[in-house]
């Protein structure tokens, strides 16, 4: 079918074809609504890497739980403590589908070390306790015996000094059993309500349930025992719905910029509110269209792909902006109706096509990645490129086909593009050799980029960021501080069975002890069996021994060391839950988890450090079957899948547009022109990142083969143009120029809008993409009519 016979189709049938789109507008946009916006890392995670498997089987094995911590803070420990009681109450009647336990003392724990203190004793201390038993009995004996006599001058010792090493540890019990307790800060200040949840953190819905829940308890115990009691809240709970609404936010946000700031700078340009709202219209069908697409083939949207909204309307509606701009062009010169739209057609068709396909394949060339994450970010991008391209041939015509109907006036020609005739000199071979210097300079550059090691060194700059954040952190922080670091932190070790984690344990722990303590892995080490004595067959004996030898002589002050009677060797489950609930699985079985965190020696928020951790850890011999779980093991393996598959979606992405270009532009001249641009457009790119220091991360990496799309698009209709009209290289700059710098302007737009994100690896892609942005659009206005130029010539 040629333009002309389409324009008159799309003419006959406008209304259809309108009618037709504000249906898809309501089922697209009822099912756009319904998608989901997950903000954790473990969205984007690379598939079948070594602990994304860790990750399923102990998401299998854990209990997926999130954590509130509730403080109650006052100088009174009298009050502290009736806050601490009111809050458990009232939590402990909180709904049980969101709540699994509330615990505020760790009594239970305590009371179980007190009543099996003899056990916990060291079997040393045991033994010379039973030793000095004996000497004491015989000296008893002795000097029950009248005619005994003591020939030694030496002083007697004190009749406890022989056992004092096994009272010592009877007192520390007796002390412990009495203290305050670990969930009380060690100045007594504020005392803990640890609320463990029946969910994972990053489930939104109950998470905004039960922390509505928890704020009206908080609120009613504030109001019951007045101010000398301040109570708050926090925990990954708490953070994780902060993350969320801060993404959620930055996404509104962005959005709502972009096409407010778009829609402003295209009245400005067009001056046509009519056309503008044509043009916003077919924009609108193939975003939602785009966002329905993801929610049933997807499902949700991740920290990455929640942001493709603002992406998707900034470089979606390019493919409409030509195609609105040569149809008032074709009005300008004369033509009306039918003809304008089939001129428009016929005149854009070959480089919005071309641009759609090649910013579809740079999109997709992310398919190539391991993470799950930038896939759906390039099926969803390269779908939204399709979707909006379709909708720009589809439903713009047809609503410029009803607005001619009704008069709509086509202004004088924008002024934009005259600028930027006015501003690039008509000078082919200058430029041209300029821009060989630029091209060759700017591989410099890119190559001392790379040679120097361009990715982000620290985690930190991952995060998100804003008030209620770092409100957040810091009230996590000052608990912390007050409980001695213990509260959060650390990673998982799940073993086959509970020979493997000892094994694990012991190999872990006999390591270190090897190490020097500036080279020493592990802060702690902690397992079930620490909770339990050791020796215990060994110790049952001795303490039997003693317990005979006590009843059996009349011995004084020795009554404190008899073992009481019923003394058994304690199990697994005989763990109170407050201290065996972090190694206990989802089906009940204890004691095959293990729980450590690293040393001082290593920050693991520094890539280098967490790079040299999990290397060491992983170097361990800790046996077949044992699973290490963490954030530090998945960003380890992150970030070496970046840096594969960094290169790997790079060279996707250009043989693609290489081949798009080769099959719509031409494989002669045009295309090679076009592909000419995209190589200086992106290299110009890296040297600008050289020069203002910018890191590359995970989350920006693709900002690359995006631009490489990018370069296609621009030089691609300048050079379709200068196919259908032999135009000067000024009057190219003049017509396509003006459109296609509001291409980049709605595109800019789009990426800028991302610096407004509370994460900051975002706003780290949003300059990325910037940078892209800007250079492909001054390769194509600059370099690509020079080259058009002297190909004529040759």
């Amino acid at each position: 079918m040629t333009a002309s016979a389409y324009a008159r189709w799309i003419d006959r049938r406008r209304r259809g074809v309108l009618a037709a789109s504000a249906l898809v507008a309501v089922a697209a946009g009822w099912l756009a609504a319904r998608l989901p916006l997950r903000g954790d890392f473990a969205e984007l995670l690379p598939e079948g890497s070594p602990s994304v498997r860790a990750l399923r089987e102990l998401a299998a094995r854990v209990p997926s739980f999130g954590t509130i911590l509730v403080v109650a803070e006052s100088d009174d420990a009298a009050l502290r403590t009736r806050a601490a009681e009111a809050l458990a109450a009232r939590l402990g009647r909180l709904d049980p589908a969101l709540v699994a336990t509330v615990t505020w003392d760790d009594r239970p724990a305590r009371d179980y070390f007190w009543r099996n203190r003899f056990l916990f004793a060291s079997l040393d201390d045991l033994r010379a306790a039973r030793d000095a038993l004996d000497r004491r009995i015989v000296r008893a004996k002795l000097e029950a015996n009248p005619l005994y006599v003591d020939l030694e001058d030496a002083p007697r010792d004190s009749p406890h000094d022989e056992t004092d090493a096994l009272r010592r540890k009877l007192d520390e019990a007796r002390a412990a059993r009495d203290a305050a307790g670990a969930f009380v800060s060690r100045d007594g200040r504020m005392q803990l309500v640890v609320v463990r949840t029946t969910f994972d953190p990053s489930e939104v819905t109950p998470a905004e349930r039960l922390v509505a829940a928890v704020q009206a308890c908080i609120a009613a115990t504030a109001a019951e025992l007045g101010p000398r009691v301040t109570i708050g809240a926090q925990g990954d709970v708490y953070t994780a719905l902060a993350e969320h609404r801060a993404l959620l936010h930055g996404v509104l946000q962005s959005t709502l910029l972009t096409v407010s700031t778009v829609a402003l700078g295209l009245v400005l340009y067009f001056r046509t509110a009519r056309g503008l709202a044509a043009l916003m219209w077919a924009l609108a069908i193939g975003t939602l269209a785009t966002f329905a697409a993801a929610r049933l083939t997807i499902g949700r949207l991740n920290l990455v792909t929640g942001f493709l909204s603002s992406i998707v309307v900034g470089n979606g509606i390019n493919f409409g902006i030509v195609l609105l701009a040569r149809f008032l062009e074709e009005k300008r010169a004369g033509r009306r109706g039918p003809d304008a739209i089939a001129a428009a057609i016929g005149g854009t068709l070959r480089g919005t096509l071309a641009a759609a396909l090649t910013a579809a394949v740079a999109y997709g060339s992310l398919a190539v990645t391991d993470f799950k994450g930038f896939r759906q970010f390039g099926v969803i991008g390269g779908t939204g490129m399709i979707l909006c391209w379709i909708a720009a041939y589809t439903v713009l015509p047809a609503a410029l086909a009803v607005l001619e109907r009704r008069g709509l006036r086509a202004r004088a020609e924008p002024a934009l593009g005259r600028w930027l005739a006015r501003l690039v000199p008509d000078r082919p071979r200058a430029m041209a050799a300029a821009g060989a210097v630029v091209v060759a300079a700017s591989a410099a550059a890119t190559f001392v980029y790379f040679a120097g090691g361009p990715f982000e060194q620290s985690l930190r700059n991952l995060l998100s960021d804003n008030a209620e954040l770092r409100e957040a952190r810091a009230r996590l922080a000052r608990i912390d501080a007050a409980f001695s670091g213990d509260v959060s932190g650390g990673f998982v070790i799940a073993a086959p069975d509970r020979d493997a984690a000892r094994r694990a344990v012991a190999t872990m722990r006999g390591g270190d002890a090897a190490r020097p303590d500036r080279a020493k892995l592990f802060g702690s080490i902690q397992t079930l069996d620490d909770a339990l004595p050791r020796d215990q067959e060994d110790k049952l004996a001795v303490l039997a021994d003693i317990r005979a030898k006590i009843d059996r002589a009349a011995v004084a002050d020795v009554d404190d060391l008899r073992p009481p009677d019923g003394l058994r060797a304690l199990g697994d489950a005989d763990v109170p839950d407050v201290l065996a609930w972090r190694f206990t699985e989802k089906d009940g079985t204890r004691g095959r988890l293990v729980l450590a965190d690293t040393s001082r020696n290593y920050d693991t928020w520094k890539i280098p450090d967490l790079i040299r951790f999990v290397a060491a850890v992983r170097g361990l011999d800790l046996g077949n079957g044992v699973a290490l779980g963490g954030g530090m093991f998945v960003f380890a393996d992150v970030l070496r899948s970046m840096e594969s598959d960094g290169p790997k979606a790079t060279v996707a992405a250009f043989l693609g547009a290489t081949l798009v270009t080769a099959i719509v532009v031409g494989p002669g001249a045009p295309g090679l022109i076009t592909l000419a641009c995209c190589v200086a457009g992106t290299l110009l790119m890296l040297a600008c990142a050289w020069l203002v220091g910018l890191r590359v991360n995970f989350l920006d990496f693709v900002a690359l083969p995006i631009t490489i799309g990018i370069g296609i698009d621009y030089s691609a209709n300048i050079v379709a143009r200068a196919r259908a009209a032999a135009e000067a290289p000024r009057r190219l700059l003049a017509t396509i120029g003006g459109a296609v710098a509001m291409c980049s302007f709605t595109t800019v737009v789009g990426y800028a809008s991302l610096l407004l994100s509370a994460n900051r690896g975002i706003r780290s892609f949003g300059w990325a993409a910037t940078l892209g942005e800007v250079t492909s659009l001054l390769c194509a206005v600059a370099l690509a009519p020079a080259l058009v130029a002297l190909a004529r010539r040759s």
